[in-house]
């Protein structure tokens, strides 16, 4: 990679700031004179030229200019480039165990900026440090509020505006199982409203965020509180509309941020959910009270989640219904990064291409991708920077489909490239057409051995879908030389299939010689299982903060000793100590899967 040269004097400060801060890792150097090659200016759009003189970057924003560098970077022109959003950013998830640690979050900042984007959201539900709250993100790897400002600063100096983005109603189990906040818990889940020490935690909570971030907005989440008012709060105010309980929370919460200087906003999700006879959200028949919207506190902006549909009309329908409460809406689509090993391209696309299209007719302002970690938060981050590289491109105006120029882009900013990021993706995809919210390797990597929940629910008992799956996997695995953490996953994924297809077929044979033969194969299997947790170690400790790892390590833990006991049956009923294995004889009847997949539904048929 060249070094690419710049002159302080004719380069605008706010640029060079960033340039000094992108230095720390990519080769831009100052000089003192009029002699760089990397040359800024000024104009209605962003374009990248090669000139007599060097690259000249023509930017209209901060944030296009930087984008103008990495594309130099990786000796990429173009030329018209406009960003469809004056705020375009990413929402990273640090509540479902992974916290980054300040190193790595400080390098996915300087990406981010060179991929073009402004924002970046923090989704902390109990992960920061409050004061005199010992058990509010307790073993958690909380930030504390030096390490926030820290990357605050570091954001700053790239033209990045850092929002907190919290939960200050629901999503609270994990704080709330705590003896110490039994008195604020309403439900499992959700804070107890008009209490006075819940508004004293909130306080805590928003001057956390006022005193760590420059940006004087706030994400108070507020989304997926169904159970609302139905535990302690109805026991000491009786029933309440869930409309005026919400928006009554609201209200005071909404002091509290004025009081600090912060404007708020939430997701708007509850708003559509109560007033839909199906509790849906994007039911578009939802009867929402003129009373209720006009009762919504005039700073609060709503932000619109969608990570699903896959047609124009539902979004410009969506957003028309928002811009009924008077007020213009946040968009929060979604790169997949959740119940899946690695980035899932061919999930992704058809339902961000859509919603951007009718962002950009609709004239939404605002728009970030959410990216987060569900079940476990055990997708290897570094396959998301092809995500967040090619929805750069469609924000920017281009269609997302030159694979050359998104490896190029790749390679220049130090990720892992296009190709191999879409190759580990289609892992997610060895059984076509199969859509079930999650990735088939991640279905199977969770798979009990004995029980095979996982293996009724992709339905591989058909010769057809077993074939099919192996395939794939061979394909990508054959491709694969970027991403160790995949390609663990998918070796171990591949074991586990081929010794479970010989186990039923042995066992409903009765063959005894076949059986001692998958025994001897459980060794392998499990030499596979511990080169996976090997690597997910490895690339968690690279990212994040040792807390957290536990929880995929225990389930690993849990695979070697189903291993075990497999092996230990196959034993007995070799010897004649058992007759059968029950879970063996299950019948396969389409009525008895899990319907989900999530670890907790595929690892035990019965109380997790």
């Amino acid at each position: 990679m060249n070094t690419l040269t710049w002159s302080f004097p004719e380069t605008a400060p706010e640029i060079a700031r960033a340039l000094r801060t992108l230095a720390e890792e990519y080769p831009f150097r100052e000089t003192a004179g009029n002699d760089g090659t990397l040359h800024f200016q000024k104009g209605a759009a962003l374009s990248v030229a090669l000139t007599p003189n060097g690259i000249t970057v023509t930017y209209d924003t901060l944030a296009s200019a930087l984008r103008g560098a990495g594309l130099a970077l990786a000796g990429l022109q173009t030329q018209g480039e406009k960003c469809a959003f004056d705020l375009f950013g990413v929402m990273l998830d640090s509540s479902r165990n992974a916290v980054m640690t300040v190193p790595y979050a400080k390098s996915v900042l300087r990406r981010l900026a060179l991929a073009g984007y402004n924002m970046v959201m923090l989704y902390t539900e109990d992960t920061y440090q409050l004061p005199d709250e010992p058990h509010f993100g307790c073993l958690r790897g909380a930030f504390s509020l030096e390490e926030v400002r820290e990357l605050d600063d570091h954001a700053a100096s790239l033209g990045i505006e850092l929002i907190g983005c919290i939960q200050a109603l629901g999503h609270l189990a994990i704080f709330l199982r705590h003896a110490g906040a039994k008195p604020l818990r309403d439900t499992a889940s959700v804070l107890l409203a008009e209490e006075p020490a819940t508004y004293a935690l909130i306080g805590k909570m928003i001057a956390f965020w006022s005193s760590a971030c420059r940006s004087r907005r706030i994400h108070i989440g507020f989304d997926e509180t169904h159970d609302l008012g139905r535990g302690k709060y109805m026991d000491k105010h009786g029933w309440k509309r869930n409309f005026d309980i919400f928006n009554g929370h609201l209200r005071k919460v909404c002091e509290l941020c004025r009081e600090a200087g912060l404007r708020p906003m939430i997701w708007s999700d509850m708003y559509f959910r109560m007033g839909s006879k199906t509790q849906t959200y994007y039911d578009t028949d939802a009867v929402i009270p003129d009373d209720v919207k006009a009762a919504v506190p005039p700073e609060v902006q709503l932000v619109y989640w969608d990570y699903y549909h896959q047609d124009v009309p539902t979004y410009d329908r969506m957003l028309e219904i928002h811009r009924s409460f008077g007020r213009e809406p946040v968009m929060g689509s979604g790169l997949w990064t959740w119940y899946r090993l690695t980035y899932d391209q061919q999930y992704s696309a058809p339902r961000v291409q859509p919603c951007i299209e009718s962002c950009r007719k609709n004239g939404v302002r605002e728009f970030f991708f959410t990216m987060w970690g569900d079940d476990g938060a055990y997708c290897g981050f570094d396959s998301a920077f092809a995500g967040i590289f090619w929805g750069a491109e469609l924000a920017y105006g281009r269609d997302g489909n030159d694979a050359d120029r998104l490896d190029r882009l790749s390679r220049a900013l130090k990720c892992v490239s296009w190709q191999q990021a879409l190759t580990a993706s289609e892992m997610n995809y060895c059984i076509p057409g199969q859509d079930n919210g999650a990735g088939t390797l991640s279905i199977m990597i969770w798979d009990d051995p004995l029980l095979g929940l996982g293996w009724r629910l992709l339905k591989l008992e058909q010769s057809e879908i077993l074939r099919e799956f192996l395939s794939t996997l061979d394909s990508a695995l054959a491709r694969l030389t970027e991403l160790p953490y995949a390609s663990a996953a998918g070796g171990l994924v591949k074991a586990k299939l081929e010794l479970r297809n010989r186990l039923l077929a042995a066992y409903r044979k009765g063959d005894v010689a076949a059986l001692r033969a998958v025994r001897e194969d459980i060794p392998a299997v499990l030499a596979a299982i511990e080169k996976f947790a090997e690597a997910f170690r490895t690339q968690w400790l690279a990212h994040y903060k040792p807390n957290g790892m536990e929880t995929i390590q225990v389930r690993l833990g849990g695979q070697l000793a189903r291993f075990r006991e497999l092996a230990r049956r196959l034993e007995e009923l070799g010897n004649g100590t058992i007759r059968s294995i029950p879970e063996l004889e299950a019948v396969d009847d389409p009525r008895c899967n899990p319907g989900a997949a999530r670890y907790a539904d595929l690892a035990a048929a019965g109380l997790f």
